[in-house]
């Protein structure tokens, strides 16, 4: 499975009732179906979110993700992760992710 631990700034917004303000963070650990992101911005368990961010030149604008879990670390940063919730979104990333990782290869 293509991983990348880049640590990748990403734009948080927040769909539908819940609507709040945009907040950023940055992925830790991302592979196709989950990631495990850094940010300040409150998150609750089970909260759905959307991210964009950037990957080896290939944007993604509105990546669907559910918050599986959250956990404050000692300099008070959110750690959560997240798991994708689009399957054709998730393909599209897996493919970026193995053109990144097989380019950092050589």
């Amino acid at each position: 499975m293509a991983r990348s631990s880049v640590h990748t700034p990403v734009l948080l917004r927040f769909p539908g009732e819940v609507a709040r303000e945009d907040g950023w963070g940055r992925l830790l650990e991302l592979c196709a179906s989950s990631a495990k992101l850094s940010t300040q911005t409150p998150l609750d368990r089970g909260e759905q979110v959307r991210l964009a961010f950037e990957v080896n030149g290939e944007r993604f604008a509105d990546l669907r993700a559910r918050v599986e879990s959250v956990d404050r670390d000692e300099d008070g940063f959110l750690a959560a992760d997240l798991s994708f919730q689009d399957e054709v979104e998730k393909r599209r990333l897996a493919r970026s992710l193995a053109d990144l990782l097989s380019r950092q290869v050589l």
